[in-house]
């Protein structure tokens, strides 16, 4: 067996062994000893997810010559070693993707009719079962609908929408999911364990993280890195033969980003690039990380499937109580885009990543409204102190320690320190207005909406409203009745067309949507004009736009013509 590799010497030999695929386990045990054993079934799931080794289970358990059909097969007997070596005359399998043709499924036609050799039962594996054409499975629909006695088909797929309709329907369908990386570490040290490999637990760690769901990719990486460096196998090795990012790399990223430091990030991405690791599979694991702390955050606790050491489970809690949700998520889309600019647009993989940290670390740097949103958050963060995540949630107020509740007003004096005197949106309003409305429980007052009237317009810009933005340019807020929810807006005397296309159907709803997405509450908008020409300068807000004007730019915009009204000929 020393010619054999590591993932064929430790393929599940009976139902017992199967790690995950409770339901396709149960179903078929039940199947065998209440002799409802199908005519066909259809294995669907990704690559290294157990599904030609379920098929084998299968044969041997109906094979098994001490018993058979049995659930528990003996594994000594003649069929069963057959089976497993993948020589017994009884267990036939076909690989579609070179064996697709028509003539090639007539072939298989013909040695459905001869009874089993030496079991009782034959069993057919096809894998790849989706490249057959059109013509093979045509040709293949009536054997697989009314095959002999004691046969049974398997087919096993990776993608199941082009199998067509007519096979799937006449199969029993078994989903087969990708296991978690606590399961793949479990193989791991099985296989390690029968074969007196010492494994470090970090090494089981990164390279169950590494397969991607796969055992067979799990089991064949351990097989390489004995190969390379024997035993024991050291983490530094695994990340030396596969380049994968390891877990202190990644948390120091995410550290980065939930603290908002620049500088950390960039030292980050340096000891990446020294390490000699792939920049675009770093990406890829702290895309990953990401979203499991925006999974804890939102479940309160650590599933059981993110972690495969205590010390791994602690320290992910403590990260997702530090980092914002908004700042997850940013971080996702930034490295995303990355992700793709590396792989479609050929960009520098370590220049995309720095920036693409930057810009999730530091919102002030990006001018986006997501960006924007982050920065806010984080001020709002300082005033009411970090989200706990613990076993059980704590979402009783007043949680915490006595250090947590006197953090917003330091918390509150740094971001203030932190964040630059001005911006193009407003920035000193914004941080007004957002540090106000945490510290009031979000409280609605006019300071805080006119903080927040660029991104408003902004907002309004982006939901597909250009000219309707340009409309409210000259426009500001002049006062907030909360009791009615309602919001006056002011329009100098020079812009009273604008004020009456503002008026128009719709284009109310419009900026109260805008309202309600950047501001967080459903104000009505009321309209007014101003009594002073330059009452609509002295707030800052853009010059006014006449209406000449705006009819030259709708007529620019949208290719337009302008039609006088032809008078009444009486």
């Amino acid at each position: 067996m020393a010619e054999t590799s590591l993932y064929r010497r430790h393929r599940p030999q009976a139902f017992d062994e199967v790690v995950g695929q409770e339901h396709v386990v149960r179903t078929l045990r039940n199947a065998v000893e209440q002799d409802r054993v199908h005519h066909a079934y259809l294995f669907v799931g990704s690559r290294g997810t157990g599904k030609t080794s379920m098929a084998k289970i299968l044969a041997r358990c109906l094979n098994c010559e001490r018993g058979g059909p049995t659930t528990q097969p003996c594994g000594e007997c003649e069929s069963c070693r057959a089976i497993a070596a993948g020589t017994s005359l009884d267990v036939i399998e076909m690989d579609a993707a070179s064996n697709r043709s028509v003539d090639d499924i007539r072939e298989l036609r013909e040695r459905v009719g001869y009874v089993p050799a030496a079991g009782r039962w034959k069993v057919y594996i096809i894998d790849e079962a989706h490249m057959l054409t059109r013509e093979a499975w045509n040709a293949f629909l009536k054997t697989l609908e009314e095959p002999p006695p004691n046969t049974v088909f398997v087919l096993a797929t990776t993608e199941a929408h082009k199998v067509m309709p007519t096979i799937v329907d006449r199969c029993q369908r078994f989903d087969f999911q990708r296991p978690s990386a606590a399961q793949i570490a479990e193989v791991l040290e099985r296989a390690a364990g029968s074969e007196g490999i010492e494994v470090e637990p970090g090494a089981i760690s990164a390279i169950a993280r590494s397969a991607n769901g796969s055992f067979r990719d799990a089991l064949g990486t351990l097989d390489q890195l004995v190969a390379y460096g024997g035993s024991p196998v050291k983490t530094d090795d695994v990340l030396a033969v596969l380049g994968v990012a390891d877990a202190e790399l990644i948390f120091g990223a995410a550290d980065a980003v939930a603290d908002g430091d620049g500088r950390a990030v960039l030292e980050t991405v340096e000891r990446l690039a020294r390490s000699g690791r792939e920049s675009s599979q770093f990406i890829r694991d702290l895309i990953a990380h990401l979203r499991q702390l925006l999974v804890i955050r939102t479940a309160g606790t650590v599933p059981d499937a993110f972690t495969v050491t205590p010390a791994q489970d602690e320290r992910l809690r403590e990260q997702a109580e530090r980092i914002g949700d908004i700042a997850a998520v940013r971080a996702i889309d930034a490295l995303s885009a990355a992700q793709s600019a590396i792989r479609e647009w050929g960009d520098d993989p370590r220049a995309a990543l720095e920036l693409a940290l930057l810009k999730a670390a530091r919102p002030d740097v990006d001018p986006s409204r997501e960006a924007l949103a982050q920065r806010i958050e984080r001020l709002e963060r300082g005033a009411s102190g970090p989200i706990r995540v613990t076993e059980e949630r704590q979402d009783a107020p007043g949680a915490g320690t006595e250090a947590e509740r006197a953090a917003p007003a330091q918390s509150e004096e740094a971001a203030d320190a932190e964040t630059p005197k001005a911006d193009a949106g407003g920035g000193a309003a914004i941080r007004a207005a957002a540090t106000s409305g945490a510290a009031t429980a979000e409280a609605i007052d006019l300071e805080r909406v006119a903080g927040l009237w660029p991104a408003v317009l902004d907002q309004v810009r982006q939901s597909g409203s250009e000219l309707l933005s340009a409309v409210f340019a000259a426009a500001r807020p002049l006062a907030v009745d909360a009791e009615r929810a309602v919001l006056e807006v002011g329009f100098p005397p020079s812009a009273a067309f604008n004020k009456r296309k503002a008026e128009a159907e719709g284009n109310r709803e419009r900026l109260t949507e805008a309202v309600r997405m950047i501001v967080g509450e459903r104000l009505r908008p009321v309209y007014v004009l101003l009594d002073g020409e330059d009452a609509g300068a002295a707030n800052g807000a853009e010059p006014a736009m006449g209406e000449d004007e705006l009819i030259e730019r709708i007529k620019a915009e949208f290719d337009a013509e302008e039609f006088e009204p032809e008078e009444d000929s009486a």
